[in-house]
Order: C-alpha cells, then structure tokens, then sequence
C-alpha cells in the first residue's frame, strides 16, 4: 500500500477512534446520570470487576488516578454510603474499600445498564455485523495496547 493511502486510512482512523471516544464519553456520562452518580463515581464502582473489596492502591493503579483524586471519589462514595474504608486485616499500614450492601446493589446495577446499553447498540448494527464489529474492535484495542507499550 502506497504511503498516501496509509496516511489517507490513517486520519480516516484518527477520526473514527476520536469521535468513538467522545460518544463512548456521553455514553458513560447517561449511564452515570441514571443511577444519580458522578461519571468518575460509576468508573470507580465499576472498576471493582468481581471484587468486592480492594487495597486504595489497586483501586488508584486500576483507575490510573492520583491518591488525591481518588480520595476525593471515595470520599463522595462513602457519602452515599457504597463504600467504607477500613484498615487492611493482613496489614494495618494498608487501606481497603469495602463495597458495602446498598455499593454491590449499585455495582449489579451498573452491570445491568452497561449490558443492556451494549446490547442496544448491537442492535442498531446492520444485520449479521455484530460478530465482526466486535472482532475488529478486539484486534483495535490489542494494536493500540502494543502501541502504547512499545
């Protein structure tokens, strides 16, 4: 392939992947809005996976946050009591967020709005297209995780 069509399918990426990221935004942002959290509070939340507890550290290297930024996150998540703070059992230097009761039905919660909102957006793909959208999208993130590794 000849540079100029390189570079040609190059900005035409450059140009998908950023409008990509700002709808992937307002998605986040509905999502957040419907379950009266802050986009950065459903982040955190959702960044629990299947855990139901984690170091303050694990939750800053996941989120890629500062301890401050995080602090402030937790500290409105513990307002709406979904989280708790406690000293780590194993060792008491170390910090763990506890999702508590009302934080795992506000966790299933999310789980629920993120499948049904994905599954929305299958739907609104042509026919038969859902497969090999979601393989490029596979092949895409795993490109762009060699790039930024490299």
């Amino acid at each position: 392939m000849k540079d100029i069509e390189k570079d040609k399918q190059a900005e035409k990426m450059a140009d998908l992947t950023f409008a990509l990221l700002e709808h992937c935004q307002l998605k986040q942002e509905q999502m957040a809005n419907n379950l009266d959290l802050t986009v950065a509070e459903f982040k955190l939340i959702r960044s629990f996976k299947d855990d139901h507890n984690l170091s303050v550290g694990e939750l800053a290297k996941r989120m890629e946050l500062s301890s401050s930024r995080l602090t402030r996150i937790l500290d409105g998540l513990v307002e709406k009591k979904f989280v708790v703070r406690e000293l780590a059992v194993s060792d008491r230097r170390m910090m763990e967020v506890k999702l508590t009761a009302s934080g795992k039905k506000i966790q299933e919660a999310i789980n629920e709005i993120y499948i049904k909102t994905h599954r929305d957006i299958l739907e609104l793909l042509p026919p038969g297209a859902d497969e090999s959208v979601i393989f490029a999208m596979e092949k895409l993130r795993d490109a762009m995780k060699k790039w930024t590794m490299s």
